[in-house]
């Protein structure tokens, strides 16, 4: 096989080549050629692997014998119960007449929402966000149907995966067949981007940038955080597959919730803000110019096809990200050296132009 780089790199004395010579090295393309290869096999079904994917979790509701997952979620191990971290605090707390009874509630039933989440693991994260992937397919056109289009979002989007803050899940890029310019990621590892958005980004480091501000909502698990504060979860102590195997209603109304988060009010300016500078570092770290997505920000802020876009209606203002990306540039040093590859992404996605 020809050895080649999937970014280009300047020349051996660089200080780029130099910081990220393993990154790049062919070893880390033929892995990303490989996943990219996998995933295309099954892009005419996409959609329905997905609901596949769904059912079989749905019916796992039997323990099977197997041998311990890890649990990606970093969680420590549970502290010693004592008066103070076992909710204590919050009796001891009313004993001494600094609660009253209804404020000591209220405060132990927020307790119990936190910890409702501590538990989950990447299996619960993936079911919940598997049939968050088929509703995003459900409400947007579908998936679009170009192999080699798909190929190179995922040569792209897995190449920025990796390098990201949580490489050790398994990453799914798909593109959406509507010309409204999105981008979503749900739990577990599912990206989205649609033809649309696709049609507004002038180059690969742009895409990179984007690509790279979903991982970042997938790797910080910001959708697992709004879960979190969910008033369905009060009461429940683990949120696992058995659980919402055995109520069923639950599961689907907290889908409900995270869908009205994710497609309707959006998630907190803070959570976006990260992504936005979680990104930035991922694209950067795999060897993108690292102005990429404050520029494509810029972009679409001007754009008369943004306005109806829900990747502008539910984040913050394009003026306000721009200027915070924009402040915090000075740490990328010798940022003019790395490649924002133009003439490849046109290439890739002339069919769609």
């Amino acid at each position: 096989m020809k050895k080649e780089n999937w970014v280009n790199i300047p020349s051996k004395k660089s200080i780029m080549q130099k910081k990220y010579f393993k990154i790049f090295g062919p070893s880390f393309f033929c892995l990303s050629l490989g996943i990219a290869i996998i995933l295309i096999g099954a892009t005419p079904s996409y959609a329905f692997n997905l609901d596949r994917f769904l059912q079989e979790v749905e019916k796992s509701s039997q323990p099977k014998p197997k041998k311990k997952e890890h649990d990606l979620t970093g969680e420590e191990p549970a502290p010693a119960k004592t008066q103070q971290n076992d909710g204590g605090m919050i009796g001891l707390g009313q004993s001494l007449g600094i609660f009253d009874k209804k404020t000591s509630k209220i405060l132990q039933q927020s307790v119990n929402t936190l910890q409702a989440l501590q538990p989950i693991a990447y299996k619960e994260e993936k079911a919940i966000g598997g049939r968050l992937a088929v509703e995003v397919f459900n409400r947007y056109g579908g998936a679009y149907k170009d192999p080699e289009l798909l190929r190179y979002i995922n040569l792209v989007g897995q190449a920025v995966a990796d390098v990201s803050s949580r490489p050790d899940i398994d990453y799914h890029f798909a593109v959406l067949n509507t010309e409204n310019p999105n981008a979503f990621a749900t739990p577990g590892g599912y990206v989205f981007v649609s033809i649309g958005l696709l049609k507004l980004i002038q180059n690969e480091a742009q895409l990179a940038g984007v690509l790279a501000h979903e991982v970042a909502h997938i790797s910080q698990k910001h959708a697992l955080q709004t879960l979190g504060r969910s008033r369905s979860l009060q009461g429940i102590s683990a949120l696992t597959l058995t659980v919402m195997d055995e109520n069923p209603g639950l599961f689907d109304k907290l889908i409900d919730e995270v869908s009205e988060v994710l497609f309707t009010r959006g998630l907190d300016k803070d959570l976006e803000f990260e992504a936005d500078r979680y990104g930035r570092e991922f694209a950067y770290r795999m060897g993108y110019y690292p102005e990429g997505l404050q520029n494509f920000i810029h972009q679409l802020g001007k754009s008369k096809e943004g306005e109806s876009s829900i990747f502008m209606s539910t984040h913050p203002s394009t003026g306000e990200r721009f200027n915070r990306l924009k402040k915090s540039m000075s740490r990328y040093e010798k940022a003019s050296l790395y490649p924002i590859l133009g003439k490849r992404f046109l290439s890739s996605i002339k069919k769609v132009q």
